[in-house]
């Protein structure tokens, strides 16, 4: 359920323009009203815009971090929208949105029976998609893991309902890979949550919320492969300084399911 998807198209993100504008007008609005307002008190101008001393931002990635997007807003049938800020490590200092419509492109989800033999159901996205860094190509791997939305007796149920999940060994998680660096909510005493608003467990029905906090650089190795044994966690998220705070929404209307099942 956790391998990548090789097939999806490379998409090149570029820049959100329309924000900048927006708040370039909106400080010229303000700047206009102020100028109104010393006039009548004072008979004084005020400056044009060049007297800003703000950077114009035109242009610029408008991610912002994560706590400046908690509040996006969320309008997606079949996509999601994800700030990255990566600290520390080889992509220290990146910061960039992932902004994608899935709609037509069945590969990027699991969903169904195939890997679990006593009726159990899992639910995951994983998109792979190209991203320009620094003038040169990268891939990220974004990967949404919902964990069992249908339990057993031997496999309980990771999400059942709508309601507040905060980051743990379990799923749900998130994980990132950027340049054959992984990034997981999976170690210890991360902050962060997902936050899900409509929940289903069926085709055709609908899981949707948001998703907020820190990710930390993981070293996965077979010999330690469980993230809720301490010992297992301690060796693979051996770098807690390197890390990756993330902020975004999602939409998902869930496909048929995997073999029919």
């Amino acid at each position: 359920m956790d391998q990548p998807h090789d097939r999806l198209p490379r998409l090149a993100l570029s820049p959100t323009p329309s924000s900048a504008r927006r708040r370039t007008q909106d400080r010229n609005a303000l700047r206009t009203l102020a100028c109104l307002l010393a006039l009548a008190l004072a008979l004084s101008a005020c400056g044009g815009d060049g007297d800003d001393p703000t950077p114009s931002d035109a242009g610029a990635t408008d991610s912002g971090g994560a706590a400046k997007d908690a509040g996006l807003t969320n309008n997606w049938a079949q996509g999601y929208t994800l700030d990255l800020e990566f600290h520390g490590g080889p992509a220290d200092g990146q910061k960039f949105r992932v902004e994608r419509d899935l709609y037509g492109i069945q590969t990027v989800f699991s969903f169904g029976s195939t890997h679990y033999t006593h009726g159990e159901v899992g639910f995951a996205m994983t998109d792979t998609i190209g991203v320009e860094l620094d003038g040169t190509q990268s891939q990220v791997e974004v990967m949404l893991n919902y964990g069992l939305v249908v339990g057993s007796s031997v496999n309980p149920v990771s999400v059942d309902k709508a309601g507040v999940y905060p980051f743990s060994c379990t799923p749900p998680e998130v994980r990132i890979l950027l340049d054959g660096f992984s990034y997981r909510s999976t170690c210890a005493d991360l902050a962060g949550k997902f936050d899900i608003e409509s929940y289903s467990n069926v085709e055709g029905g609908t899981m949707s919320g948001k998703v907020q906090g820190r990710l930390q650089a993981t070293f996965p190795d077979t010999s330690f492969p469980d993230p809720c044994n301490a010992a297992h966690n301690a060796e693979i998220c051996d770098k807690p300084d390197w890390y990756v705070d993330i902020s975004g929404v999602f939409g998902f209307t869930l496909p048929a399911k995997d073999g029919g099942k």
